[in-house]
């Protein structure tokens, strides 16, 4: 509305100054100055682009980083000064060419690597690296949560940093670790290292058999001496079964196996128990694969409805007329043919999905798996592992059995990656966060340090590593993605401060300017915007000129005797 009213107001404005110069007889002068002056208020609200501008520029670093506008319209290349700048920070440019032969560079190649989230006993390692040879004798130390010396390493004058500092944390959840340099002058810097200490997994599995064999006495053995929390059943009559625990697992009574409460992980059943569960049984049973992981050691006895129960979970399984012996086993090596072959039980697998996980070279396949979001379900289809472990191929045997739990137990633990785009999150930049999570549901950031307070993100392009959301968080220290406010977190990092590890803070800088200098191409042709409005103050001077020229020619008039 306003780009409307101000030159609307400057013609009816001129129009009546030309119709009282008209009803005066003033002369034709007197009409064009009226004419400048109304142009000149004009030009004043809306100065013309009439100034070619430079098609390069030097620009500081400090100015471009700076949140007033520059503009760019008609610039080409832009020589940059000072300090390099970090990827976001030249983003957001119209696209013009960089030049950085004037760009300070960092000194040296700082690099850093730790790991963010480690398990509960593992160590923590941090890797210092730095190609430019010290100046100085410098001391690095790497101090816990309390600020006591963990590791430490003293490095002499003309030496690279090439450093590995150790530490085990003792503590789950977020532990900031620092870093502490010494300078053989006197000068100390301290910077956070954040790890995110996780407890370690520990699953809980239950094997429940219809009766003894060489083949289950080999897996418990193989479950205990491997350290695995187990509980083993064996059936010896309808009525009657033997129970043990492995490694300290109390005791789970039989009621609660196949519920939703049941405290394992791993189920696994040997397929000739099928007749002898219930009819609750049986329902759990198709229920908890949903839930939970089952695995079934398939016999060569298995009974027409089991198989029935197999096509109903949309894994049939068809049973062939002769077994055979599996000589082409993956795990075999080609150069000891004296590894005992495994027996195929003749098992037939249909309808295999794309996803599945069919162990063994041959047809048909050793183990047919399935690990999905609705469904957790394994068939072992051979027998003859045991002779591995009488034979001295133990760690084949412990390969093999490994491989099969690993699958069936790969969804413990695991959600939607959240991926994040800044190797070193800074305050007051840019933090763009990307999950499959955000595409139904709406992250929100929480502060630590305001915990009331929610940050919320912008929806940003989607990606292959799903929905993308900027977030530009104010405060240091360690931050909490959510997808709803009273939920769990998805993701829990750490964001620096601005003074924290500024060699590594300046050499990520030059390496991100170089890469945006190496992708601007800049404008396919930019000669149609080379013109730039002239500054204000041009136009008021020559108002004021024209002002006081009318105002001089009006005195005239009145002081011009009377004939």
């Amino acid at each position: 509305m306003i780009d409307f009213l101000i030159p609307g107001l400057c013609l009816l404005a001129c129009l009546a100054s030309l119709v009282l110069l008209h009803r005066r007889g003033a002369k034709p002068f007197d009409y064009g100055l009226q004419l400048a002056i109304w142009l000149s208020a004009w030009m004043l609200w809306q100065p013309p682009a009439i100034i070619p501008t430079e098609r390069n520029i030097s620009i500081d670093s400090k100015q471009l980083a700076s949140s007033h506008p520059i503009n760019l319209n008609g610039v080409e290349y832009i020589s940059l000064n000072g300090e390099p700048l970090g990827r976001d920070k030249l983003r957001d440019l119209a696209p013009v060419r960089l030049e950085l032969s004037k760009i300070l560079e960092s000194d040296g190649r700082w690099e850093l690597d730790w790991q963010r989230q480690i398990t509960l006993g593992d160590s923590l390692k941090l890797k210092v690296h730095n190609s430019q040879p010290l100046t100085e004798n410098v001391k690095i130390s790497l101090l816990n949560p309390y600020g006591h010396i963990e590791d430490s390493l003293e490095l002499k004058v003309g030496e690279t940093i090439q450093a590995q500092l150790t530490a085990t944390p003792k503590l789950v959840g977020s532990q900031l670790y620092r870093v502490r340099t010494e300078s053989e002058a006197g000068e100390t810097h301290t910077d956070p290292l954040p790890i995110l200490v996780r407890e370690p997994l520990q699953p809980k599995l239950l094997l429940w058999l219809a009766r003894p064999s060489f083949e289950t006495a080999a897996l418990s053995r193989w479950l205990r001496q491997s350290g695995v929390t187990a509980q083993v059943m064996t059936q010896l009559a309808p009525e009657i079964s033997r129970k043990e625990t492995l490694n300290g697992l109390p005791l789970t009574e039989s009621a609660d196996l196949f519920t939703n409460e049941s405290p394992f992980d791993l189920v696994i059943l040997d397929s000739s128990l099928w007749p002898q569960f219930s009819a609750l049984q049986k329902r759990q049973l198709n229920e908890l694969a949903t839930t939970k992981s089952l695995l079934w050691l398939v016999s060569d006895d298995s009974s027409e409805e089991f198989l029935q129960y197999a096509a109903a979970q949309s894994m049939p399984l068809q049973k062939e007329e002769a077994t055979h012996l599996h000589s082409s086993f993956g795990y075999q090596k080609a150069d000891n043919p004296e590894i005992p072959p495994l027996r195929n039980l003749g098992f037939k697998v249909t309808q295999p999905g794309s996803y599945d996980f069919l162990l063994g070279n041959g047809e048909p396949p050793l183990f047919w798996g399935r690990s999905t979001e609705t469904q957790h379900l394994g068939f072992i289809l051979f027998s003859g592992s045991h002779r591995w472990l009488t034979s001295g191929f133990t760690t084949e045997f412990a390969s093999l059995w490994k491989s099969i739990i690993d699958y069936q137990l790969k969804h413990l633990g695991s959600q939607q990656p959240v991926i994040l785009s800044n190797e070193l999150p800074r305050t007051q930049e840019r933090i763009t966060l990307c999950s499959p999570l955000f595409s139904d549901q709406r992250p929100i950031l929480l502060s630590s340090q305001t915990e009331s307070q929610s940050i919320g993100g912008i929806a940003v392009n989607t990606n292959t590593q799903g929905q993308c959301y900027s977030f530009w968080p104010q405060s240091s220290g360690w931050h909490q993605l959510k997808t709803d406010m009273d939920g769990e977190p998805v993701l829990n990092f750490y964001i620096f401060a601005k003074q924290d590890w500024p060699q590594w803070q300046r050499s990520l800088n030059t390496r991100e300017t170089r890469q945006m200098a190496a992708a601007r191409l800049g404008p396919v042709d930019n000669r149609h915007s080379g013109k730039m409005p002239i500054e204000r103050q041009w136009p008021a001077l020559i108002l004021l000129l024209l002002v006081c020229t009318s105002w001089w020619r009006e005195r005239r008039i009145l002081n011009r005797p009377l004939s």
